[in-house]
């Protein structure tokens, strides 16, 4: 089954990543230039994409990283062109919210370089 590429965003860069991945095999890719556009998109019965792709410029956009709660496997990748990276957000659960639970993700935190 396709992995569906959802791109958030009006940049230039995102138009030239859409362009990009549409030829490659095994991807179902969308761009959306607005929320709405995207809203749209991530309704039923489509749902929510494996993977969102959007400018950091925008990441104002307080509707994103609740994504995270709805799907824990979605991943959500930022592009910086400022910087010229990218940042990788990816959910993960706990089964159990405890003290040391927390700790063990805070000391694990810092090891993902």
């Amino acid at each position: 089954m396709a992995r569906q590429v959802l791109l958030y965003g009006q940049s230039l860069l995102l138009s030239a990543v859409a362009a990009s991945l549409g030829q490659c095999p095994g991807l179902r890719v969308t761009h959306a230039a607005t929320w709405d556009e995207a809203s749209c998109l991530l309704a039923p019965p489509a749902g929510l994409p494996d993977v969102l792709i959007f400018d950091l410029t925008n990441a104002y956009e307080s509707h994103i990283l609740p994504l995270l709660v709805r799907k824990p496997s979605l991943l959500l990748i930022g592009l910086d062109t400022e910087c010229n990276q990218a940042i990788l957000l990816a959910g993960q659960r706990t089964r159990s919210l405890t003290l040391n639970r927390i700790t063990e993700l805070v000391h694990k935190a810092g090891t993902h370089g």
